[in-house]
């Protein structure tokens, strides 16, 4: 267990120093996090200067318990006997929330509306600052079906905190460029006008974050279900409807594209019914792009290379002269040549062009 703790630690460590915006780093150390601390759902929620919730982000997407959060977020805090303004600026590292249930939080308008119908009790929380601000806050939370978390793995998420604490304070990265990655599309159906007929669960999910940039707690949101996305959705299929008649048969897919802080999210749209004429159900595919850097990270980690040759593989592959490589990992450049040989050796490629190639690819690596 202490390996697996250490490597997953390590590439913790590695996603925060990347550069990258904390929207994109933070579901991979979010993953990582996961592989030595289990949780049915996995969130972080970015914090103002002033302590105002700003974001907020989930690895388990429940728009119906999101929306409702947002919502009622005063209820949430009476409720939870603490505001989120106090918890980020004043609360301890970790275990802020752990006395919840002692206070009969069971018995309380937002446990019954977040937490009961989806079988959720213990709750671990970290809070994400330094002496300049707080930054947020991650929350773990386990179904009341499965262990409390222990004081080893409290302890744990307490060893994390620093590394994004200082990953957010630099945080002013733009990625390079975005890529397509696999896992990261799903399908909406609507009719010519816009309604949405069919989607699912990562569609919405999909379409949330391209749609809504940042929470606006003074703005409603319809129907407890992000629902305000509609006008927006049905503007795109209506776009995209009217580029499919247009389309010369055997051209590309009709295509927009949506850029915020999340990424960039294309839409392509394409008829699913009728022949000729105007379509009247098309279907549209999200896809969610990914910044480079991350997508980088993630081929290298797939890799079984040692630590020290996917940080070297990583910082080559990025356009890093070997000179300044050596200098910066404070090595010989003939250590250097021998990592390199190594890392080909693994890999089994003869150069850095085809390391380049290896890595930079969007379809997955395979592994073994």
């Amino acid at each position: 267990m202490e390996s697996k703790q250490s490597a997953a630690l390590s590439k913790i460590r590695q996603i925060c120093c990347a550069g990258l915006p904390s929207r994109s780093f933070m579901p991979m150390v979010i993953a990582q996090l996961r592989e030595v601390v289990p949780a049915a759902c996995c969130q972080f929620t970015w914090s103002s200067e002033t302590g105002r919730l700003a974001n907020f982000w989930s690895d388990n997407f429940m728009p119906r318990r999101t929306a409702w959060i947002i919502l009622n977020h005063k209820r949430y805090e009476a409720d939870a006997g603490v505001s989120f303004r106090d918890l980020v600026m004043f609360g301890r590292p970790t275990g802020n929330l752990r006395v919840w249930w002692a206070r009969g939080f069971e018995s309380t308008a937002t446990y019954a509306a977040v937490f009961e119908p989806y079988g959720f009790k213990w709750f671990l929380d970290g809070i994400v600052r330094d002496a300049m601000r707080p930054y947020g806050c991650i929350a773990m939370i386990r179904r009341r079906d499965e262990p409390d978390f222990s004081a080893a793995e409290e302890a744990l998420l307490g060893r994390v905190l620093p590394y994004v604490a200082h990953a957010m304070r630099v945080d002013r990265a733009k990625p390079s460029r975005f890529v397509r990655a696999a896992g990261r599309s799903a399908m909406i159906v609507c009719n010519p006008q816009g309604a949405v007929l069919e989607w699912s669960d990562q569609a919405h999910q999909l379409a949330v974050y391209a749609m809504v940039d940042g929470i606006n707690l003074d703005a409603e949101v319809a129907h407890n279900d992000f629902s305000e996305m509609q006008s927006a959705l049905r503007d795109i299929a209506l776009l995209l409807c009217r580029r499919i008649d247009a389309a010369v048969p055997g051209s590309e897919l009709p295509a927009l594209v949506r850029s915020n802080g999340w990424g960039e999210f294309v839409f392509r749209g394409y008829r699913l019914s009728g022949s000729g004429g105007a379509c009247d159900r098309i279907g549209i595919l999200i896809e969610q792009l990914v910044p480079f850097e991350a997508h980088l990270l993630q081929r290298v980690n797939a890799t079984e290379l040692t630590m020290r040759q996917k940080e070297i593989a990583l910082l080559s592959v990025k356009g890093t002269p070997n000179a300044d490589l050596a200098r910066q990992l404070n090595i010989t450049p003939n250590t250097l040549k021998d990592y390199f040989k190594d890392i080909y050796a693994r890999l089994e490629i003869n150069s850095h062009q085809q390391l380049v190639a290896r890595l930079s690819a969007d379809q997955p690596v395979a592994v073994g």
